[in-house]
């Protein structure tokens, strides 16, 4: 009751028109300063639309390597017109850099001229990375530049986005090619499979033929012989009969006859052997033609083409011989009529034998000749016939590699998709962007000041505290003169400051939530820490000026710069210096901040809880110095009744 009763004294002593106002002012303090801070710096980067920014646009469209237009310049002017990040102001170089230098914008961007030509390098062996110059002026505003790293990954990111989904979409279009083509090829190789398999059943059909047209010459060649042979006997008997003719014919005309008829029935013989050998040599030729009608590519084979010649050859020498021997037949046959006639005409039949001799020669020629051509017709289609197995060879490995072939192009063409234009467009839209980053707040701020207040509040709370001893007196005189308990004295000095500060922090909690928005997850609990950071800021503040007099307001603002970097408002304090960590948990501004973000934003209750005790015993244990040092000032000194520094 007696530390009320002196805090209601002290606060009495602002009566009169003008000392009524020194509470009021005291407690405008804080609102003052914290709530203006907030209310020009509540949410900037809100209203950076409202910052000019120069955009100097000098890109030139360009042309991909697939014939694509490239106008990556105004792309970007457009999407920054959209984007409405900054004031942007579409300008020449020289308006921007002078607007830059005279303070009228705060940076530059400028989009090169081979901004385009670089970006559509993207599908070349040696790709070109395309830049934009920022330019900046510290001098200007120091702030500006920092955000300018915001707008500065933004860009990265929606070029590069822009540039990968072009890219994908130019290898879209690269591998449709590629499958149109894989396509054609897969086509013309199973086009390929059947003409093989085609090429292999007429190399097999050749090869039969052959050996079968190779066998029926060799036993043409065989027959010829025997013919030329039996020719040759023919035309020694004749021979003979000239020589009996000329010698013994009139003795051995009867004998004559008797040869004669012999002679005829040989020749018949021999011509039907002719006309054997002419149909031998007729369907070798023949069967020779139409092999080359089915397969034209033997036409240019030159072994073929001499046995096909030594065919016509042998062909055409039996046709001659059966000729010959048709004539030798009727010559025979009028020999023998003559030999019977010789028996009444010897003379005359002398002479018809002797004419005999010389078709008989002609005779054992041609059939010596027909015999020759049959064995080198025999001997072509020998070869020819191991052409025709080499083909079929051939044949059967080129439709093994059609095949195989056809197989390879059909798999690569499966690893393909086939996209439509949309699915396309799609694609190229995923892989121009592949991650896409989900941020998550557990407890998010939402604007700067929001962010800040806790920081502030802190300073504005410690400030009111500084200035409050300037106006109150930290400790009644007549009480400490009298017998008045030391603790009475000390928190009857202290609850006056501590309830003008109370007021003060609702007065600047109620403006800062209803005028900007503030609106606090635990609004009672903000009300109470910040009455109670209030309170033992307070508690600090009196004891320091009930010590040490005016010195103790020096060192108040000590502790106020000191706490500015070390409570851990405004940056993590892993960024701070080591001496600013060691004294983080030293000093009370570090609970309040902890506090307020807690029932501002969110976060643990332990966190809050913790922040809550720890002000409370700077406030019991201030308290309690403070009692000490007015138990300790009831004996007065010479430094007392005449101190160094008074205000």
């Amino acid at each position: 009751m007696i530390a009320v009763r002196l805090a209601f004294l002290e606060l009495r002593r602002f009566r009169g028109p003008l000392r009524r106002t020194v509470p009021l002012l005291l407690c405008l303090i804080p609102l003052l300063y914290g709530a203006m801070y907030l209310w020009a710096n509540w949410d900037p980067y809100g209203k950076t639309d409202r910052i000019p920014v120069a955009v100097v646009d000098l890109d030139r469209p360009a042309t991909t390597a697939q014939g694509q237009l490239v106008d990556a310049g105004d792309q970007l002017v457009q999407q920054l017109k959209a984007s409405g990040t900054f004031g942007w102001r579409f300008v020449d170089q020289g308006t921007a850099a002078a607007g830059l230098r005279e303070g009228r914008f705060a940076f530059t961007i400028e989009i090169p001229a081979d901004f385009s030509s670089r970006l559509a390098s993207g599908s070349d062996v040696q790709p070109q990375q395309a830049g934009i110059r920022m330019e900046l002026n510290d001098a200007n505003n120091y702030i500006a530049g920092v955000m300018t790293e915001v707008v500065q990954s933004q860009l990265a990111d929606q070029i590069d986005s822009a540039t990968h989904e072009a890219y994908v979409r130019s290898l879209y279009g690269e591998l449709s090619q590629v499958r149109d083509k894989l396509t054609t090829a897969s086509d013309g190789a199973h086009q390929l499979v059947t003409a093989t398999a085609t090429a292999q059943q007429g190399s097999a059909a050749l090869s039969a033929g052959g050996d079968a047209v190779h066998t029926g010459s060799t036993q043409l060649a065989s027959g010829a012989a025997q013919i030329s042979q039996a020719i040759s006997t023919l035309d020694s008997a004749a021979k003979t009969l000239d020589s009996a003719a000329a010698d013994q014919l009139p003795s051995t005309a009867s004998s004559l006859v008797t040869a004669a008829s012999l002679a005829a029935q040989g020749l018949d013989a021999v011509h039907q052997g002719t006309g054997l050998a002419v149909q031998g040599t007729t369907l070798v030729v023949t069967d020779l033609q139409q092999v080359a009608a089915a397969h034209p590519e033997l036409a240019q084979d030159a072994a073929f083409q001499r046995a096909l010649q030594d065919a016509q050859r042998a062909d055409d020498a039996a046709g001659k011989l059966d000729g010959q021997a048709a004539t030798a037949d009727g010559n025979a046959h009028q020999a023998l009529q003559d030999a019977q006639d010789l028996q009444r005409h010897i003379g005359a039949l002398q002479q018809q034998v002797l004419g005999l001799q010389t078709p008989l020669s002609q005779i054992d020629s041609g059939a010596q000749g027909v015999a020759t051509g049959a064995a080198g017709v025999s001997s072509g289609l020998g070869t020819l016939q191991q052409g025709a197995s080499a083909l079929q060879s051939a044949a059967g490995q080129a439709h093994d590699g059609a095949t195989s072939l056809s197989g390879t192009v059909d798999d690569e063409l499966k690893q393909i998709p086939v996209l439509s234009d949309q699915q396309a467009a799609s694609a190229a839209q995923v892989l121009g962007s592949p991650v896409r980053i989900d941020r998550q707040n557990l407890h998010p701020a939402g604007v700067y000041g929001r962010g800040l207040a806790p920081f502030f509040f802190g300073i504005a709370l410690w400030v009111f505290g500084l200035f409050a001893y300037l106006l109150l007196r930290p400790v009644n005189r007549r009480a400490l003169a009298g017998r008045t308990r030391a603790a009475g004295v000390a928190v009857g000095g202290w609850l006056p400051a501590a309830l003008l500060g109370a007021v003060a922090a609702l007065l600047l909690y109620a403006v800062v939530d209803q005028a900007l928005g503030l609106h606090p997850v635990h609004p009672l609990a903000t009300v109470a820490l910040l009455v109670l950071a209030a309170g033992s800021f307070v508690a600090v503040d009196h004891f320091l000026r009930t010590s040490l007099g005016v010195a103790g307001d020096v060192l108040s603002l000590v502790l106020l710069i000191l706490q500015l970097t070390a409570s851990g408002g405004l940056y993590p304090m892993a960024t701070a210096p080591a001496f600013f960590q060691f004294l983080h948990p030293l000093l009370p501004m570090t609970y309040l901040v902890d506090g307020l973000r807690v029932t501002i934003s969110g976060g643990l209750t332990g966190h809050l809880v913790r922040d809550l005790v720890v002000l409370a015993g700077f406030a019991l244990a201030f308290l309690a110095l403070s009692t000490l040092s007015v138990r300790r000032q009831r004996v007065w000194t010479v430094a007392r009744l005449h101190p160094d520094i008074e205000l």
